[in-house]
């Protein structure tokens, strides 16, 4: 038993290391977000009915997939808000953005409102997951 430990020593004490270091890792980061785009995104909030009179909404879908529909029609000059619904919240899709539109949104599974300005200009707009996996467009005419 002695010579066995003699020979093993080395291999045991690197293995508890290797053991405690991604201990130490899992603890750190555990409950943090580290996706792509969430250091400077805005948390979707929740909204009431009260909150969506007076706005067009339209719905879409956000899988692992995709966006459903793909391209999403806004009308310049009319009140709208777009919701992202997430339908996991286990997904890789955690935030959706459009540069151009100044949109930057983390998601939380269920309704994500995004309020798109009434002013924008007539064009297409490319929309991406935080991690730039899935695209889409949105079109406002």
């Amino acid at each position: 038993m002695n010579n066995w430990f003699k020979k093993a020593w080395p291999f045991l004490t690197l293995g508890v290391a290797v053991v405690a270091l991604l201990g130490g890792f899992f603890v750190y980061f555990m409950g943090k977000d580290v996706s792509p785009g969430s250091g400077g995104s805005v948390t979707a909030k929740i909204e009431t009915p009260e909150d969506l009179k007076g706005y067009e909404v339209i719905n879409v879908n956000v899988s692992n997939d995709g966006f459903e529909p793909n391209v999403i029609e806004v009308k310049s000059g009319v009140p709208t808000k777009i919701n992202f619904i997430l339908t996991r919240s286990v997904t890789h899709v955690k935030s959706v953005a459009a540069e151009k539109l100044g949109m930057d949104l983390y998601m939380q599974k269920g309704d994500n409102y995004y309020t798109v300005d009434q002013n924008v200009a007539p064009g297409e707009y490319e929309l991406h997951c935080g991690m730039y996996m899935i695209y889409g467009t949105i079109k406002v005419i």
